[in-house]
């Protein structure tokens, strides 16, 4: 009888381990129910997790202002005292004062609106506006202001525009707010004379900083005016201290032609006229002289001085004379203006002071107020150009 073959031994070790799937509906429906606990859970999760990024977020701070740094600060503060000076002036006009003070008001609203734009404005960051409280009693109406109100904000506003103009960091910004402060001496001065009454001085603080040669030295050389009192230099002091070379001896250049100007136009003036014209001629030769010692070019081929000027024709006419004299004086303002981008922070007091004498000065010539002295560039449009703004400041974040 043969024998059975042999049964292979299975080690319990070596079994498999898959299972085979309950094919019945029972275990179907156990898989099923496991497969929805599973998804419910992960969406349980995904939930928490996402209403906790709302909580973090949720205590993250709003964005804050950046704050300003030195240069914004000027450039605010010359925007905003434009713009109260814009509403004071259009609340004043609104009380119906005399046709010569609402002619004054009416270039104190135009020109400070002007020098707010020229300026960029008011800042704006782009963040939402904080909401303000609406409880409490309602604000009171403001007062209107008085005449002498406008022109004492006119003072105080040039004053801290001038110390703002030489200390500023910002040459190009200096240069801007200086015009600013000189068109706000001269509204000043214009409003006064309508309303009878002298210009006063500055309020306590309204110029910290600001230096006994800023722009408040009046011009005083004009057809009918007293000569003895422009003898003194414009100057001061030498000036161009950081200043660029070419720019000082432009300077130099306008200030030697309008001593030889005024030089002929004495000669062919009578009576108060011809002395107002001497004492001009004296204020702008000594003026040469320093800046051309400043600059270093006394003897030397880049001394710009030259022994006599083009002059026009119909210097009998005393029309054509007058017009000699304006344009003198004012290529002396755009002169000053432009040396006084150049210069050093703390050094531009002095050319802000020419700049003054010279704008005055052409005033008293005839010259018609503009609301930007010594920039032509922003004559047509009162508002600045791309180059008088390119260094506008911002904030530091």
């Amino acid at each position: 009888m043969d024998a059975a073959p042999p049964r292979p031994r299975t080690r319990p070790w070596s079994r498999s381990t898959r299972t085979t799937p309950d094919p019945s509906p029972a275990g179907a429906a156990r898989t099923a129910a496991a497969r929805r606990a599973v998804t419910a859970s992960a969406l349980v999760v995904a939930v928490a997790l996402v209403l906790g990024a709302c909580g973090l977020r949720a205590e993250t701070p709003a964005p804050a202002e950046p704050s300003p740094d030195a240069l914004e600060q000027v450039r605010a503060r010359t925007v905003d005292d434009a713009l109260e000076l814009v509403g004071a002036a259009d609340a004043l006009a609104g009380t119906d004062p005399a046709e010569e003070v609402r002619t004054v008001l009416a270039d104190v609203g135009t020109w400070s609106a002007a020098h707010a734009d020229a300026l960029g404005g008011v800042y704006d960051s782009g963040l939402p506006e904080p909401t303000a409280a609406t409880t409490g009693p309602a604000p009171s109406p403001t007062a209107v202001p008085g005449p002498d109100d406008v022109l004492a904000d006119l003072v105080d506003a040039g004053a801290t525009a001038a110390a703002d103009a030489d200390a500023t960091a910002d040459g190009t910004l200096g240069r801007l707010v200086g015009s600013v402060a000189v068109a706000r001496r001269t509204l000043a001065s214009r409003l006064a004379d309508a309303l009878g009454v002298p210009v006063p001085e500055p309020t306590s603080g309204a110029a910290d900083g600001a230096t006994g040669d800023g722009p408040t030295a009046a011009a005083s050389d004009g057809p009918s005016s007293d000569a003895s009192a422009s003898q003194a230099s414009p100057s001061g002091s030498a000036t161009g201290t950081g200043t660029d070379p070419d720019a000082l001896v432009a300077l130099v250049l306008a200030h030697d032609e309008a001593g030889f100007g005024f030089e002929v136009l004495a000669a062919r003036l009578d009576g108060a006229d011809r002395e107002a014209a001497l004492a001009a001629a004296s204020r702008h030769r000594a003026a040469a002289t320093d800046h051309a010692e400043a600059a270093g070019v006394v003897g030397t081929s880049r001394d710009p001085r030259r022994a006599s000027y083009a002059l026009p024709g119909g210097l009998q006419d005393a029309a054509v004379l007058t017009d000699l004299a304006r344009r003198l004086e004012t290529a002396v303002a755009d002169a000053a203006s432009a040396a006084l981008a150049t210069t050093a922070t703390g050094a531009r007091a002095p050319l802000l002071a020419e700049l003054a004498t010279a704008t005055t000065a052409a005033a008293r010539w005839g010259a018609a107020p503009v609301p930007f002295p010594g920039m032509p560039e922003l004559a047509a449009s009162g508002t600045a150009t791309d180059e008088a703004t390119d260094a506008a400041p911002g904030t530091d974040g």
